[in-house]
């Protein structure tokens, strides 16, 4: 028994066989659930536009994150030059340290961000549709 995903036929179960639109396979199919309703047609449909949002929000953290990661890593370059042409290593080693702090923060601020929206938009329930 599989859940259906498509549009049409959101989460209804159904017993098929595996090859059903192969050569070889078989043309056994029935549904186990019923038809779903109009409304239930149109939620899935405004369920799987909210989901692609979400996704292309995630999409746009990350890059925003890669972006991130690569200026703190030039700026732990250049405070790593400065602080060899100026000071003792121990100056390095503390630099260097609060940089990898600041990237652990934006890291989990970033991901605290995303897990909230997403059990925030859909209630601490999982989403079925695809």
């Amino acid at each position: 028994m599989r859940p259906s995903l498509t549009v049409k036929n959101p989460g209804r179960r159904f017993l098929g066989c595996v090859n059903y639109k192969k050569n070889n396979g078989c043309n056994f199919f029935v549904w186990v659930d019923p038809p779903t309703c109009e409304r239930g047609l149109e939620y899935a449909k405004i369920m799987q536009a909210k989901k692609e949002e979400l996704e292309r929000g995630i999409q746009k953290l990350e890059k925003e994150n890669d972006a991130l990661f690569v200026k703190i890593t030039e700026s732990i370059e250049i405070n790593v030059k400065l602080a060899g042409q100026t000071g003792p290593r121990k100056t390095t080693n503390r630099l260097t340290n609060m940089t990898t702090l600041v990237v652990v923060v934006i890291v989990v601020f970033v991901v605290c961000v995303l897990v909230s929206s997403v059990k925030h938009t859909h209630g601490n329930k999982p989403l079925y549709l695809v």
